[in-house]
């Protein structure tokens, strides 16, 4: 036996024990007990009892009949030592009674009332008082007892009722603050979400009913989509819905508030009434979860037997509280983590414009120049050419850099046209979609292939107008057209031309075929198609 646990015994029996010696010590004061005999074999019995409630031997835990049967015996014995049921140590009786009703069971109690009525009799009807009095005494003593054991046991129920619930309190906060530590430490919301719907699981548990479901619902437009979903049951009929077709959730996104009612399959759809006939659940609660003031989704939790009480909902409440705040703290990191990459892009293109750029455009003016004044030869004239070509890229760098969104097709391609046609002396036409969107990949090689073709058509077609088209009906389609003087295809790929071959190495690169047609004089055609 540890300490703790008979110092805890101790103190629970101490009063009782000391009433007891103080009621036995009484009778021994003068003038004494009449009866020596029962005096002394009343002492006897009280300490063996003493000693059972020591070491716990004799008797199961927590049983309390033998004890208090024993006890009373004592108390009888000391009843007639000091003259019978007149000298008021029948008193001592009560104690049994209040202790049990304290620390046993209800059984127990009415067992150890029994028992204190057939000491009593035993007193009277041994002793030499009357026994017209013996009817009235019991009578009396009987609805005491009961009176005070039953008021014992529904304040002990009471106590023992609210120290659960506040040991459950204690655990829902433990289980909340575990579930706040876990939640900050994730950075995705659909581990967040799930995160949720598993702790739902665990903290919402109301006594006589089952949890059988916790998930949570991501509301997209007037569709509700199963995020995660935990089910004691592995039933999972459908991962979205229409909103309308659940009532009790489509209040609970109307209203921005929690709902808890019993499911009702009036109003339901064929979606959710499937699931609720598949998994048998009766109630439900439904949280919605408001980031930053928008909405993002509903915390659900469904059971079936009672239904589900304030507090569980209340607990729900809390967590649904937890996701709100991991989500905006999510939603704060990203935009943190887009400003900080912003703000390196801005740097960079700063750099190149201000470096880079600049120089680019010395040595372009200079080349230009060169050949403006009479260098013919052809190393000027591929030098003003790269140079010209290496500053149209560091421009587009720039431009990229410079935006905090990508921009779209459409977009970089009108000023890709724009730059090149200005700088080669080209007028220009495009025919382009609008808000065309594509991986930045797609987009860097087909702005080469834009201005591979139309560099050629400047250079080596002699071209004066080019026109390009973009359609977006069906598969994404390029088109450069120009009015210079052709040339054969075949033979340029037989000749090696590395122009016309990176152009198709691009394409092909993202997913696309590239065609060109060509006849001498009549102009060229360079088309990209996507398969």
């Amino acid at each position: 036996m540890s300490h703790p646990d008979l110092r805890e015994r101790l103190a629970s029996y101490l009063p009782f024990a000391v009433v007891a010696v103080v009621g036995q010590l009484s009778v021994a004061l003068p003038p004494g007990p009449s009866d020596p005999g029962l005096y002394v074999a009343s002492s006897l019995l009280l300490i063996v009892i003493l000693t059972l409630i020591v070491v716990r031997r004799g008797m199961p835990p927590r049983t309390f009949v033998v004890g208090s049967a024993l006890y009373m015996s004592s108390v009888a014995l000391l009843t007639l030592a000091s003259g019978g049921m007149e000298s008021g140590t029948g008193l001592l009786l009560f104690m049994p009674v209040v202790g049990v009703a304290l620390y046993g069971k209800h059984w127990e109690s009415v067992v150890c009332v029994g028992v204190m009525l057939a000491a009593i009799l035993a007193v009277t009807l041994a002793s030499s008082e009357l026994g017209a009095a013996t009817l009235r005494r019991l009578f009396l003593t009987a609805a005491i007892a009961a009176m005070l054991s039953v008021a014992i046991h529904v304040i002990r129920g009471r106590l023992e009722e609210s120290r659960a619930r506040t040991e459950r309190m204690f655990r829902h906060e433990e289980a909340l603050n575990a579930a706040a530590r876990q939640l900050v430490q994730l950075s995705e919301p659909p581990q967040i979400t799930a995160l949720g719907a598993q702790l739902a699981l665990g903290i919402a548990s109301p006594p006589g009913s089952e949890i059988l479901r916790a998930s949570y619902f991501r509301i997209e437009d007037d569709t509700v989509v199963v995020d995660a979903q935990f089910d004691q049951l592995g039933i999972l009929v459908a991962e979205r819905w229409p909103l309308h077709e659940h009532p009790a959730v489509q209040r609970a996104v109307e209203s921005l508030q929690p709902v808890a009612s019993q499911l009702d399959f009036d109003g339901v759809g064929p979606t959710v009434r499937a699931l609720l006939q598949a998994s048998g659940v009766t109630h439900g609660a439904w949280v919605p979860v408001c980031p930053n003031g928008q909405l993002h989704g509903v915390l659900a939790i469904a059971s079936r037997g009672e239904a589900i009480p304030d507090e569980c909902v209340e607990r729900c409440v809390a967590l649904g509280h937890f996701l709100e705040l991991a989500l905006s703290n999510w939603a704060a990191h990203r935009k943190l983590k887009e400003q900080a990459k912003t703000e390196e892009r801005r740097r960079i293109a700063r750099e190149l414009h201000d470096g880079l750029a600049h120089e680019l455009a010395f040595i372009a003016s200079k080349t230009r120049g060169a050949v403006a004044g009479g260098a013919t030869s052809r190393e000027a004239r591929d030098l003003a050419g790269a140079a010209d070509r290496a500053l149209d890229e560091a421009r587009r760098a720039i431009t990229v850099l410079s935006v905090a969104e990508p921009q779209s097709l459409d977009n970089a391609i009108s000023q890709t046209v724009e730059d090149l046609g200005s700088r080669l002396g080209l007028a220009w036409e495009l025919r382009l979609a609008d808000d065309v969107h594509v991986p930045g990949e797609v987009t860097e090689n087909l702005l080469r292939i834009v201005r591979e073709a139309i560099t050629n058509a400047a250079n080596h077609g002699a071209s004066e107008h080019v026109r390009v088209s973009l359609e977006q009906s069906g598969q994404l389609r390029l088109v450069i057209e120009d009015d210079g003087c052709g040339f054969d295809p075949d033979r340029q790929v037989a000749a090696g031309g590395f122009g016309l071959l990176s152009m198709q190495e691009r394409a092909a690169r993202v997913g696309a075929v590239l065609s060109v047609d060509s006849v001498p004089e009549q102009g060229t055609r360079v088309a990209v198609a996507f398969r």
